[in-house]
């Protein structure tokens, strides 16, 4: 229901603020053992690097990365146009022919795409290793850091995604198609597959730009477009809207997970938090698509 989405959000919003908080007592507990004039005076934002000394000093922000930035929605529009076009050519074809798919025929289609959705998508943007992640070893996005005490234990991850989210996605999706008429080109799931394309762009930025900032705003905008996606379905389907917003649950931990992951991995040239936006010098945002093979 619309009432359960709300409540989903509200726990959503809350545990990443709560993820937020120890930071903020941290610094501010920092700043009061240099003396009452510090604790007064205007608290700096930990983004920031300070040049100079006393009031007037100068605060400069590091350098966003636009060519980054630029890629990022370059790739998620490339990704959403593709996935349109093949959901224009099945929607094309099954009128021309004139077969009807059962909704319930759908599920194995959008099961796939929930987790390969990234072949659509021109960015370099692997998941972790799942088989890795099992074992508790390194790879890219999962233990190649340092994370927090609390981290799951890495075979929740593959049971997460693979027996849980991705089905509850397959089959929600699998009903909006039988609600909607047999239409795969729809608003609707369209709105899925730009949630799709967003994580899909997260994956670049956090598991192999490792862009520790830049992915606590991306994880925030990944769980937005998920909440959209099920507002979405909702208003064409109560019960696939129940069922695609329920991973929220799932995304609020994997927010606060994010967060803590940033405040404790500093940059390493720096020894200052990541900005929550990409830097310019941090990494190479690269099409892969367009790179020879060595």
């Amino acid at each position: 229901s619309a009432k359960m989405i709300r409540s989903f959000v509200g726990f959503c919003l809350i545990a990443s603020a709560s993820a937020f908080a120890p930071f903020h007592a941290i610094h501010l507990k920092a700043r009061v053992s240099k003396g009452a004039s510090a604790a007064i005076g205007p608290i700096v934002p930990p983004l920031a690097a300070v040049s100079g000394k006393g009031a007037g000093a100068d605060v400069t922000q590091p350098a966003v990365d636009y060519d980054a930035l630029l890629k990022y929605h370059v790739s998620i529009a490339t990704e959403m146009t593709l996935i349109a076009g093949v959901f224009k050519a099945l929607d094309v074809a099954l009128t021309t022919t004139g077969l009807e798919i059962p909704y319930w025929a759908t599920v194995p289609f959008f099961y796939a795409l929930s987790l390969k959705s990234r072949v659509f998508n021109p960015l370099r943007n692997d998941r972790p290793n799942l088989d890795k992640a099992v074992e508790g070893e390194r790879s890219a996005g999962f233990g190649d850091r340092k994370m927090p005490s609390w981290t799951p234990p890495g075979v929740i991850f593959p049971i997460m995604w693979l027996l849980v989210i991705a089905p509850l996605r397959a089959y929600s999706s699998a009903l909006i198609y039988g609600a909607n008429g047999h239409i795969f080109l729809h608003p609707a799931i369209m709105a899925l597959m730009f949630h799709l394309s967003v994580g899909d762009v997260w994956n670049t930025a956090n598991n192999i730009e490792r862009r520790y900032g830049a992915a606590v705003t991306g994880v925030l905008c990944v769980t937005a477009s998920a909440l959209n996606a099920a507002y979405q379905y909702h208003n064409v389907d109560a019960l696939a809207g129940d069922l695609l917003g329920l991973p929220m649950i799932w995304f609020s931990v994997a927010t606060s997970l994010v967060t803590a992951t940033w405040q404790i991995n500093p940059n390493p040239t720096t020894g200052e938090r990541d900005a929550l936006y990409p830097v310019a010098g941090d990494a190479k945002t690269e099409f892969v698509w367009f790179q020879g093979s060595e």
